[in-house]
């Protein structure tokens, strides 16, 4: 009779078991309906696109529907849609179409998903996302890269995620360069000076220098336009025997990564630009303290010897571009300029287009590291002035020095004592400037002052619209013909004349006479626009 009550016991205690654990597994398969993902999310580009959302559930009981609201940034609802759900998963989605979402206006917008099980369990879930006017967020709408590899131009760049911009396959050729958000400078633009991997705009407190860390080769490029962090990596690997390659000589005491070389292609090393001097001494070295391996003169033109004496430089002073290929040891060295600008600009509050670098005028290159410019400038107190440009950009201006040449970075404002139309010149050779305020006539046997004798010239010449123009002349003046001559000169003498050499209209210094076209009542127009001098007679 025991054994009999314990079989009994036994086997009530299982079947209980077996109906609890039943229980417990129905239980778990029948929870709320999940929301698995919905789009969009954090941002989407202004035009069309879909609402979406992927719903599950378990399989005790099977999704019954699904809605889907829009909703503004005070919580208007926009447009809502209810649609019949089946399965374990499934999904809803409002087209385009159904509200609009070309029409949107930027700004920030809520997407609630509703999902309804069998049971009739409910979940509703929301989520924030952006209208913008690019796909990704960040802090501008367009990116540029700018500097001296595209005549500080502007080549955009791409938004590849979050506040990431991107431009591949770059060569920034060693020299400075910016970051900009217009192509005209018109409003932010970052630049590292201190080469540490983070920006500073131009707006920040003390504004901020151009990035000049040597990067050279095929690059990719990215910015962080909210962190302002950036990276420069090669686009490519390429073989090499070296970690790395630098020029250690006596203008860095034979040491510093000023001189950084760039891996171009495999084993082939290149430095975009050095400034090296007759005397100079200097190796290539693969750390910037000597370590590793060192490269000098093996008394073979254009073949360097490992650990071999210095190279001594006896090329004339000058920017020269280093190749060195670390397998054959083969290098060469190319000049890429003269220590001179090889384009000048004009610019300041004593010109006519004020302090704007983009908006500088070019001066007419007469020689090497020589510049003319005819304009007229008007007087300024020590804040104002003028300065030239290497570039429509701030990098390498030149103003002047306290001994009144030639200052590189740094230099002083130039100021006129009295407003005028002045013949300008720079020589970066000697590093002088000069200003001289002109007044200039038409003189000659077929003008009715002949050839002067005494001061002051007759037939002088206005300057026509003032500020920013270059043409002078003087109407309803009467020419001899024949053989009579006649000839341009400023102030009353004959320092800075003009005549035309050929015949053809254009001007040149002390060029030969130019022969009267012929009796009559003419304009004479005197053009001294940086573009070159030319002259006009028109009869009336």
């Amino acid at each position: 009779m025991k054994k009999l009550l314990l079989y009994f016991s036994i086997f009530f205690a299982a079947t209980l078991y077996s109906c609890q654990d039943k229980l417990d597994v129905q239980g778990l398969t029948n929870f709320p309906p999940t929301v698995l993902s919905a789009s969009p999310n954090v941002s989407v580009k202004l035009g069309t696109f879909d609402l979406k959302a992927v719903l599950v559930t378990g399989p005790g009981s099977p999704l019954s529907s699904g809605t889907i609201t829009l909703k503004d940034a005070e919580g208007k609802t926009l447009y809502t849609v209810t649609e019949p759900l089946s399965g374990v998963k499934d999904s809803i989605v409002a087209k385009a179409a159904d509200f609009n979402s070309a029409a949107l206006p930027l700004g920030a917008y809520t997407l609630e998903i509703t999902a309804v099980n069998a049971s009739n369990l409910t979940t509703v879930s929301s989520s924030v996302f952006n209208v913008s006017k690019t796909l990704y967020p960040a802090k501008n709408v367009k990116m540029y890269i700018a500097g001296e590899f595209n005549g500080w131009g502007a080549t955009e760049l791409t938004l590849i995620t979050d506040f990431t911009w991107e431009i591949k396959n770059i060569d920034l050729q060693g020299k400075a360069w910016k970051l900009k958000n217009t192509t005209d400078w018109t409003d932010q633009d970052w630049g590292d000076g201190d080469c540490d991997g983070l920006m500073t705009s131009n707006k920040a407190d003390g504004g901020n220098k151009d990035t000049n860390c040597k990067f050279s080769g095929l690059v990719n490029v990215q910015f962080n336009d909210q962190t302002l962090t950036y990276s420069v990596k090669p686009a490519v690997n390429f073989k090499t025997n070296l970690s790395g390659l630098f020029v250690l000589g006596g203008f860095n005491n034979f040491e510093g990564d000023n001189y950084k070389f760039q891996l171009k292609s495999d084993n082939t090393w290149e430095l975009g630009e050095i400034r090296l001097k007759p005397g100079d001494e200097f190796k290539f070295s693969e750390s910037p303290y000597f370590k590793g391996k060192n490269y000098g003169d093996s008394g073979k033109e254009g073949v360097a010897a490992e650990f071999s004496p210095n190279f001594s430089w006896t090329l004339p002073d000058g920017f020269y571009k280093i190749t060195f290929n670390d397998a054959t040891l083969k290098y060469t060295t190319t000049l890429v300029r003269y220590p001179y600008p090889d384009k000048l600009y004009l610019v300041g509050s004593a010109t006519s287009v004020g302090w704007n670098p983009g908006s500088s005028v070019q001066f007419l290159k007469t020689g090497d590291g020589k510049f003319e410019m005819y304009a007229y400038l008007t007087h300024t107190d020590t804040d104002g002035g003028f300065k030239f440009l290497q570039v429509q950009d701030w990098a390498g201006a030149w103003g002047k020095s306290t001994d009144g040449n030639l200052a590189q970075d740094g230099g002083n404002n130039i100021q006129v004592a009295t407003d005028g139309f002045y013949r300008i010149t720079a020589d970066f050779i000697a590093k002088t400037y000069t200003t001289t305020k002109t007044s200039w006539a038409v003189v000659g046997n077929a003008t009715p002052g002949g050839w002067p004798v005494n001061d002051p010239d007759p037939g002088v010449l206005t300057l026509t619209g003032g500020s920013g123009t270059y043409k002078l002349s003087i109407d309803n003046i009467t020419l001899t013909g024949g053989d009579h001559e006649l000839k341009f000169r400023a102030n009353n003498g004959w320092d800075i004349n003009l005549g035309d050499d050929g015949s053809n209209g254009s001007l040149e210094y002390d060029g030969d006479n130019i022969l009267s076209p012929g009796a009559g009542v003419y304009l004479i127009e005197l053009n001294l626009a940086p573009t070159g001098y030319t002259y006009t007679l028109t009869k009336k």
